[in-house]
């Protein structure tokens, strides 16, 4: 692991990178400071971007949230979202009845489904996002306990990063209902499915460099996928100084020097 103090160090190596948005860009709220510097000059450089995330939501829906916080929509390729490659798989499916575990009022785009009110009316139980703190695991484990329906988590990760603090994200869902016995597919990283889309985007260019904010699911999932690694120490990696896995490069936040 080689710590750097700015992208600019180690950037002109790569042909591609694959960058999250929560913990790296923003904090699902505002820009960190320096994010816009970082994507101009990767643009700059015309080294090709995707955003990359574990967001339950569709691309569409993620590319208009960077666009609100002020990301210009020319600073990257593509987005990629573990909703859209869970809708684009699940539209092949017999599924047509679906349960939908997430954010109250929040419109996730999944219309090719008829939205069920219980779970239990349900082909299948779409884990696209938490109500934390408003609904507790707890909550979640009564209202999925005894149920055999099968599952698609569509965000593996277990802490949700909001401004005001980490509460249960919907791979804590996940792993209680697993728990009970209900069987899960996992879509998103460090699963391999949304690299490959990913990596489609920016035309699978020679050495691709991968940044996150978590070893759990950034770190593992590109050296899962063949790719160089960077984990910054913002997002759910704050505070933190022992990494599992570790990334091939460490650097505070995303800063370019």
């Amino acid at each position: 692991m080689i710590l750097i103090e700015g992208l600019e160090e180690i950037a002109s190596d790569y042909g591609g990178m694959l960058i999250d948005q929560f913990g790296v860009l923003h904090d699902g709220t505002r820009l960190y400071s320096g994010s816009l510097d970082v994507l101009a000059r990767l643009r700059a450089l015309k080294i090709p971007i995707a955003v990359m995330t574990n967001s339950g939501k569709r691309t569409e829906a993620n590319i208009a949230r960077l666009t609100k916080m002020g990301i210009p929509r020319e600073f990257y390729v593509d987005a990629v979202s573990s909703g859209e490659v869970a809708y684009e798989r699940l539209k092949s499916s017999n599924a047509k009845r679906a349960f939908i575990i997430g954010k109250d009022g929040e419109d996730y785009g999944f219309d090719h489904f008829e939205l069920v009110k219980r779970p239990q009316d349900a082909d299948v139980i779409l884990i696209l996002g938490s109500n934390a703190p408003e609904t507790s695991l707890d909550d979640y484990a009564q209202m999925l306990k005894g149920l055999t329906i099968p599952a698609i988590c569509c965000n593996p990760d277990k802490l949700l990063i909001t401004s005001t603090g980490l509460w249960p994200a919907p791979g804590a869902i996940a792993d209680v209902y697993e728990k009970m016995g209900g069987k899960v597919q996992w879509i998103g990283k460090p699963y391999r499915t949304i690299y490959d889309y990913a990596l489609k985007i920016i035309k699978r260019p020679r050495r691709v460099l991968c940044i996150g904010d978590s070893a759990e699911h950034d770190v593992a999932g590109g050296r899962g996928a063949g790719l160089a690694t960077l984990l910054v120490k913002t997002g759910v990696s704050e505070g933190h100084t022992s990494f599992e896995p570790e990334p091939d490069y460490l650097m505070e936040r995303f800063t370019w020097r």
